[in-house]
């Protein structure tokens, strides 16, 4: 009977495990193509000023993204030079990196860490609902399991950020006029 009993308890334990993993890998392997693209989005950024030794990206906000970045940038370069991570928790602590992830819960955060970057010639970069529509320059979703970018043309030009055409032809790119 007691054998029994542990039998279906690991069986149950392995079904609630079975029936949780899914998400949870979706989950990861959606935060690890975050990861890459973001490192793939600096490939086609030009910045005004080139004069920083290393290619700084910051995470702003309480995001596991950080730690991605970390891992799979740790022996790579950006733009032929090494990449630091950096997560912070507020706008005052950003400093001028090349790349800014923002992660903050609510819009009026949001916009406030995306007027920082556009007075310090920062790439912003965001996953949350409404990011581009908001002034930030590109949004990352997932939809379907499929990646959607969104590109707001006209931020990133106040921003003095030229955008390469490749980068431009995968996304959707907010402008308000189109050429």
């Amino acid at each position: 009977m007691w054998r029994l009993f542990r039998g279906l308890a690991a069986g149950v334990w392995l079904w609630g495990a079975a029936w949780h993993a899914p998400l949870s890998y979706a989950a990861n392997t959606q935060l690890q193509l975050k990861a890459v693209y973001l490192g793939r989005f600096a490939s086609y950024v030009q910045w005004p000023r080139q004069e920083a030794s290393a290619f700084d990206i910051t995470v702003l906000g309480a995001h596991p993204l950080g730690e991605q970045l970390a891992a799979l940038y740790a022996d790579k370069l950006i733009q032929g030079k090494p990449v630091h991570i950096r997560t912070v928790a507020r706008i005052e602590d950003i400093g001028t990196p090349q790349v800014l992830f923002v992660a903050l819960p609510t819009v009026a955060a949001r916009q406030a860490a995306i007027a920082y970057a556009q007075s310090h010639g920062i790439l912003s970069i965001g996953d949350a609902k409404g990011f581009a529509e908001q002034g930030g320059i590109i949004q990352i979703t997932f939809v379907e399991q499929n990646v959607q970018i969104k590109i707001n043309y006209d931020a990133a030009v106040k921003t003095g950020l030229h955008i390469g055409a490749p980068l431009l032809s995968i996304a959707t790119v907010l402008r308000r006029s189109q050429p």
